[in-house]
């Protein structure tokens, strides 16, 4: 099998409005904590390659995932199912295209961005060998669901008793002198341990990624977003509330993800060999809103002094609510790597039960989960739709959606990775 592995810096050469909650506040990051990089692996068996794109960022629309493949088809040749791009969703990122107002992006970062990406993946290119990968897994008390019944509310709170995904997903790839030369990691948590710190920094995925690059040198850390949507790091989670945590906390929380990783591969017999048999499908997957009034956003819009970004979201989304669609496009995927051994993708802030139904539809194989790979919303199942909350409807106004989700999701999700199972499943 080829492998080829790149990194390159997307951190800001110049002060830019901050992403995530920083981007409520309508204000440039003050400083520099970590860098912030695109990573790059690509694998291929000889028939289908598989280019995958990891960004320290909150996300982008899918404008951009659509630029990149083109380049990939132009330059290289690569088909452009083949390529994979997600963000890390760290909450300590510049604000770009997708998700923060239109008047916090920076012309000059989102130039800046494309020329990173583009120069990353022609390293990967320059930077083949052969290789082999393994997959394993493991679990840690890292993360804690969010969503809290309070006097028949869901609020934003620490659950204890919720589900949430505990599964670290990890893929070693080694050349053929049995180096590490990259370790893919997979896991299911919100990057908000700083929350709104005005600092720019990969939170702990980006430090798991320091952490495997000094233990194997030569090697490079790789980090896809599960389904966590629904979930925050356990650390922050203090006397019944979430709070802001410290630098010190991520890096503990880091260190312990790594230290699991390190065993991990270090262990004999812990990895198994994947036989790499790769197909891919990808496809949209049309889910209808339920339109809110116009007075909601109004409301939001007076309600939202204290977060600037929000309103501006909000005052759009008011004179424009008449040609605003009742629909939304969720770009997904289904990538089989072997006979048991698949990676389900999707845009979007996927709570933890999406992927568990999806798991259903794949009886006796590993599903891995890669979500936050555009800026569509939050993506609930029917069960949260019907229990409210903040992942069911009220997010969607800073999403700039014209309302949430309609029950039926959980059909709409089923035919279509069923579809795609059909047509590339063993």
């Amino acid at each position: 099998m080829l492998v080829g592995i790149a990194k390159d810096l997307i951190t800001p050469d110049r002060l830019t409005f901050m992403g995530g909650y920083g981007s409520f506040f309508d204000k440039p990051f003050q400083g520099i904590h970590d860098d912030l990089y695109v990573r790059a692996l690509l694998l291929d068996d000889g028939r289908q390659p598989l280019l995958f794109v990891s960004l320290d960022l909150l996300f982008h629309d899918y404008a951009l995932t659509e630029t990149i493949q083109t380049y990939i088809g132009q330059t290289y040749g690569l088909p452009r199912d083949s390529l994979f791009l997600a963000y890390s969703h760290t909450h300590g990122g510049p604000a770009v295209r997708g998700y923060d107002d239109t008047s916090q992006h920076s012309a000059a970062y989102e130039s800046f961005l494309q020329d990173r990406i583009r120069s990353c993946i022609d390293r990967v290119m320059v930077n083949r060998f052969e290789g082999t990968i393994a997959y394993g897994s493991v679990t840690g008390d890292w993360n804690i669901n969010r969503r809290r019944q309070v006097d028949g509310a869901v609020l934003n709170m620490p659950n204890p008793e919720g589900v949430k995904d505990d599964c670290m997903h990890v893929l070693r790839v080694t050349d053929c002198n049995g180096k590490t030369r990259a370790i893919l990691f997979n896991f299911a948590c919100h990057p908000v341990t700083v929350r709104d710190a005005p600092f720019l920094s990969g939170d702990y995925p980006g430090r798991v990624c320091h952490l495997l690059e000094a233990e194997f040198f030569g090697g490079m850390g790789i980090f896809f977003q599960g389904a966590g949507g629904n979930s925050r790091p356990k650390a922050t989670a203090k006397g019944g509330k979430f709070v802001a945590g410290s630098y010190e906390e991520m890096d503990d929380m880091a260190a312990a993800m790594t230290r699991s990783i390190v065993r991990l591969c270090r262990t004999p017999g812990a990895l198994a060999p994947v036989e790499a048999d790769f197909a891919v499908r990808q496809f949209t997957i049309e889910l209808a809103l339920e339109a809110f009034p116009q007075s909601v956003f109004a409301e939001t819009i007076q309600a939202s002094d204290g977060f600037p970004g929000i309103r501006k979201i909000a005052e759009r989304s008011l004179q424009t609510y008449d040609a605003m669609p009742e629909e939304a496009r969720l770009f997904a995927g289904l990538v089989r790597l072997s006979e048991h051994l698949y990676i389900a993708c999707m845009g979007g802030e996927p709570c933890y039960e999406v992927k568990q139904k999806l798991e259903a539809l794949l009886p006796g194989k590993t599903l891995l989960f890669f979500g936050y790979a555009d800026a569509t919303a939050y993506i609930p199942d029917d069960k949260i739709i019907a229990e409210g909350g903040y992942e069911a409807a009220e997010s969607a106004v800073e999403y700039g959606l014209k309302g949430g989700f309609k029950p039926g999701i959980d059909k709409c999700m089923a035919e279509a990775f069923a579809a795609a199972y059909a047509e590339i499943g063993h």
